[in-house]
């Protein structure tokens, strides 16, 4: 009988050790694939659009500040002001300006008028009673609008008040009660065509279109 020689061993098969760290980088790659894809899903909950006149929520991180456009032709630098020396702004006016004295009318300075004003409109109401009007001055040139007391600046004219009468009505609230008044100038660029026989209605028109506003406050108490 032969003697039968030995098979060889089998070759070994397994992958060089390069190939298996090849095809486990692979493996860790697809693995964070799926990760990230998993994170950017939904949660579920199905979007609607807002209802009408409604505004979405802003997301979390978004900016909320809201920057406000300045007006269209707005004066730039206007430094308009009225002031008096005969009471501090907000202060008891002096009973000589009132009904219970001599019911002159108050000194006045009004001061930073802007480029390109042609005429200023003082208009004088009560803050406790509206709509009525002590006293319109109109055709004030910016140049020189200083008002000394019971006078009126060169060219001035007074409107109609609400007495009916072109001139100054102090102030006259019931005994034992306090009225706010307010001193408002208002600047124009253009003639505002106010007289002795403008109507109130002309004096809101003319206002309407100033280009800038400015305002003192005075109080007043009868005993």
């Amino acid at each position: 009988m032969r003697n039968l020689a030995p098979m060889p061993a089998a070759p070994n098969r397994r992958p060089p050790a390069h190939r298996a760290a090849r095809r486990a980088a692979v493996g860790a790659a697809v693995l964070v694939v799926l990760a990230l894809l998993t994170g950017c899903g939904t949660s579920g909950r199905t979007l609607r659009d807002p209802k009408p006149g409604a505004t979405a929520p802003p997301r979390k991180g978004a900016s909320t500040t809201t920057t406000v456009p300045a007006a269209i032709g707005a004066p730039t630098g206007s430094g308009l002001a009225i002031s008096s020396t005969a009471w501090t702004p907000g202060g008891q006016i002096p009973i000589g300006y009132s009904c219970d004295g001599q019911q002159v009318s108050p000194p006045l300075t009004i001061t930073g008028a802007p480029t390109g004003t042609v005429e200023l409109v003082l208009v004088v109401t009560d803050q406790d009673l509206p709509g009525f009007v002590h006293w319109v001055v109109a055709g004030i040139p910016p140049g020189t609008p200083s008002f000394p007391q019971a006078t009126l600046p060169p060219g001035a004219v007074q409107v109609p008040n609400s007495g009916g009468a072109g001139a100054w009505v102090g102030p006259c609230p019931p005994a034992g009660a306090t009225h706010v008044y307010d001193f408002t100038v208002y600047a124009l660029d253009a003639p505002s065509g106010l007289g002795a026989t403008s109507t109130q209605a002309d004096v809101d028109a003319v206002v309407a279109r100033s280009v800038t506003t400015a305002a003192m406050t005075g109080t007043y108490t009868r005993a």
